[in-house]
């Protein structure tokens, strides 16, 4: 490998389709040891219950999860640092309105709230529900896509319609930001970020919450998936990696379920739309290029035939996404809208929080402790959301193969392998509606990271 490639690749960022090639791979290595696949709201409760416990001795969070450590969390976090490192730059230069931050922290306690209706995040249901055909997920997709468009459109209201992007550089900020069609808000040349005390506060809420659960996994036998309790350093192997996968997959391109769904209605959307809300034009082209649902498609549809063949060879199982024994709960209806709106105010799903985290954004770090106070509603009326939203089933049938093969003949092997024919469909949809729309050869398409395609100088008119 030459050296300037080797410089390509850890300096610049990826297209959307190499990063899913990386989140794709994360889920298929956790699937291998673990026959699931990821999930990691509930690893961040435990996370939470550590600090409260042990610092502040409350139960506020531990009266239902118990205390311990999600290694998967934490080494997505340190994935996206390593990407930041490579890149020589950290994010902790895109300066942020307080609007953009409020909307940030109320994001976190939406999509934390909505985790617990939905029985998961956006990650968990997306990209390893849909890829296990599962019912619910697509309930929660398809009852969140209004509300994502609703969110987007109250951030444009509110005037913070400029930081919506799939990810800031400041070379193409720098370059950009006189640009009246490419809006840099976050361009600030007179902002010191080591002089925010708000950030100052912000990062020891995220070191208490990673370094409190890191002394007592290492050092103690006191909380859950530590050292002695999981098994040793092999076992954590196996949710380290993953997690490095995830957080460089995301980090290197900003790949992120939110906008990946948001993308094809960006077909029915006009440039004037985006203009008038102040949201630049590259964001329009790379929503109308469809290149997040590329990178989301190639997540899907690998982890997808990886499941298939392992089930259909008989070393493997189809994971169930809905939480329950049921494939369907009002939860997921009520669930999907809150983890749509909360993904769009915190630019970012929980997992691209984690990467946004690591590369040092505000609205990640402002997040956080808005995740922290969504629990709380569920913690303290368990009983009583368990049993109004989560305790009926609406169908018995858990993945889409079972239900077509109950309503309309068939068997469920059958239905699987048009089921993903379907997803095969909608990602060569997704590279073809790119390649036409941006009006260039598939190879630059695919070798182009978003910032080259989406200001390239020559489609600076496109409508």
């Amino acid at each position: 490998m030459s050296p300037v490639f080797l410089d390509r690749i850890l300096s610049r960022q990826w297209p959307f389709w190499v990063g899913g090639c990386f989140v794709g791979l994360s889920e298929i290595v956790y699937y291998i040891h673990y026959n699931d696949f990821i999930g990691v709201t509930t690893g961040l409760a435990q996370m939470y219950a550590v600090s409260e416990k042990y610092l502040f001795h409350s139960d506020f969070i531990s009266r239902v999860y118990e205390p311990g450590i999600h290694w998967l969390i934490l080494s997505a976090i340190l994935g996206a640092r390593l990407v930041a490192l490579g890149e020589k730059e950290s994010r902790g230069w895109v300066h942020y309105h307080w609007r953009m931050l409020l909307l940030s922290f109320l994001g976190g306690f939406l999509f934390s709230f909505g985790t617990r209706l939905a029985r998961g995040c956006t990650t968990h249901h997306f990209i390893g529900g849909l890829s296990s055909m599962s019912i619910a997920s697509w309930v929660v997709l398809f009852s969140g896509i209004p509300f994502a468009f609703l969110a987007f459109k109250i951030a444009i209201w509110s005037g913070m319609g400029g930081y919506f992007r799939h990810q800031e550089t400041k070379a193409v900020a720098s370059r950009y930001h006189r640009d009246p069609e490419q809006p840099q808000p976050g361009y600030d040349t007179n902002y010191r970020p080591w002089q925010d005390p708000l950030r100052w506060l912000l990062n020891l809420f995220l070191a208490t919450f990673v370094l409190m659960p890191l002394y007592f996994a290492i050092f103690t036998d006191q909380i859950a998936f530590g050292v002695s309790d999981i098994g040793g350093w092999n076992e954590i192997l196996w949710l380290v990696i993953p997690g490095l996968l995830l957080g460089i997959g995301i980090a290197k391109c900003g790949f992120g379920t939110e906008c990946a769904v948001m993308a094809p209605e960006a077909a029915l959307t006009k440039p004037a739309f985006y203009r008038a809300g102040g949201v630049a034009l590259a964001t329009y082209r790379m929503f109308r290029g469809m290149l997040p649902l590329q990178g989301f498609m190639v997540a899907i549809v690998s982890f997808n035939l990886f499941i298939l063949v392992a089930w259909l060879t008989g070393h493997g199982r189809i994971p169930n996404a809905s939480g329950g024994p049921e494939g369907l709960y009002w939860g997921h209806i009520l669930g999907g809208p809150l983890l749509a709106m909360g993904a769009v105010f915190m630019i970012g799903c929980e997992v691209r929080t984690y990467a946004r985290l690591g590369l040092g954004y505000a609205t990640a770090l402002v997040a956080l402790p808005g995740f922290y106070l969504g629990y709380l509603p569920y913690t303290f009326f368990k009983n009583t959301i368990d049993a109004v939203f989560l305790s009926h089933g609406l169908t018995h049938y858990t993945t889409v193969p079972r239900l077509a093969a109950g309503t309309f003949g068939g068997t469920e092997v059958g239905w699987s392998i048009v089921y993903s024919g379907l997803l095969i469909g909608l990602l060569i949809f997704s590279f073809e509606g790119g390649h036409r729309f941006l009006q260039i050869s598939r190879k630059k398409l695919l070798c182009s990271n978003t910032d080259e395609l989406v200001y390239a100088a020559e489609h600076t008119h496109s409508s």
